[in-house]
């Protein structure tokens, strides 16, 4: 009797650690929408969509190629040319979190960009996207903070940044 005791215990185990790995806990609901951020200060790594922020170095265009290969997209924005690494997907929709579970209805809504943007064929910037909850209705206790929310969220992130340095 105490070996079946013994795996039940691990089952129970097995089933419930997933559920406490989120590190949230609530009942709410939200909506996930994608995030844009902005660094002039990136230093590239061989491998591609891995970079470090602080010692900037001014990359040209086939620097950038030979350590990132070609992009998925090149164009113009302004006065700079912009190259575009599709990064994953992104994803929009909404979700709920019963009590340490979180229930997504996601779908995909295009591609994650990693945009390095040349001003004369130096770099001058990097933009990255990455999802984040936008909008939530509920309780929920997570990253150090608990408490009620009622709409927006994120809100010092910015969906879409205008790049003004390519005017």
């Amino acid at each position: 009797m105490y070996f079946i005791q013994g795996d039940f215990m691990r089952f129970l185990i097995a089933i419930t650690m997933p559920f406490m790995l989120s590190g949230c806990v609530g009942l709410a609901v939200g909506s996930f929408d994608t995030f844009e951020g902005k660094t002039e200060d990136f230093t590239l790594s061989e491998k591609r969509y891995e970079f470090s922020f602080g010692n900037a170095v001014a990359y040209t265009s086939e620097q950038v190629v030979t350590l990132w290969g070609q992009p998925d997209e090149k164009y113009q924005e302004g006065r700079c040319t912009v190259f575009s690494y599709y990064d994953g997907y992104n994803w929009s929709g909404v979700g709920a979190f019963i009590l340490l579970v979180p229930v997504p209805l996601l779908v995909p809504s295009g591609h994650n960009e990693i945009k390095i943007y040349f001003k004369d064929n130096k770099t001058t910037a990097v933009t990255t996207e990455s999802g984040e909850v936008s909008s939530m209705f509920g309780f929920m206790c997570g990253s150090n903070e608990c408490g009620f929310k009622a709409g927006a969220v994120n809100q010092n992130r910015t969906r879409n940044i205008k790049p003004v340095w390519c005017e």
